[in-house]
């Protein structure tokens, strides 16, 4: 499949059991593929501001909540009568108290999920679903929830990593854009 999960253009092969170490073998030869591992994988999916479902997103979290409304058809929000529509539709409507975004870390080391986000003072307004080091941006980058406004971009916000808060800053994603390959019109 082409479906772009690592927010890179490319593709996503499954094979046989049995073909796995030929086809290996086969691509690996040329000189321009190397394997890459989950740690590379997940990078790549947090620079393009992609979620994993589990961690940034769950069946607890709205797609308003996690800033993917471009994902609900126009006809849909307007009929509604779909799968959550009557809390999708509240939510557009009267709006949301949290909301996911994305934050570079000032200094110190990267948050990983689950990490409390803290407010100038002192009070916990959110939390990390996703971190980890950018190697395209050579710094730290994350996402996460935060209650309203504290997730506006801009905003300066603590994370606490290891026992120590250090300072993030909101911002929007994708961190690095994308570079899809589009057919010439």
């Amino acid at each position: 499949t082409r479906c772009g999960y690592t927010g890179e253009d490319g593709f996503e092969i499954s094979m046989p059991t049995n073909k796995t170490v030929e086809i290996f073998e086969l691509l690996t030869s040329a000189e321009e593929v190397r394997p890459i591992g989950l740690g590379a994988r997940d990078s790549l999916r947090l620079e393009a501001g992609l979620c994993l479902y589990g961690n940034d997103i769950d069946d607890d979290t709205s797609p308003v909540e996690a800033a993917l409304t471009w994902t609900i058809g126009k006809r849909r929000k307007e009929e509604g009568g779909f799968l959550g529509s009557d809390v999708i539709l509240k939510q557009l409507a009267d709006g949301i108290k949290k909301r996911r975004f994305g934050f570079v870390v000032e200094a110190g080391a990267p948050p990983r999920g689950h990490e409390p986000l803290f407010n100038e003072a002192g009070e916990q307004v959110g939390q990390v679903t996703s971190g980890g080091y950018s190697p395209s941006l050579g710094r730290s980058i994350g996402m996460g929830y935060a209650e309203k406004p504290f997730n506006k971009t801009g905003t300066t916000l603590l994370v606490e990593v290891r026992r120590k808060r250090n300072k993030v800053t909101a911002c929007k994603t994708p961190f690095v854009p994308s570079k899809y390959y589009k057919v010439p019109e």
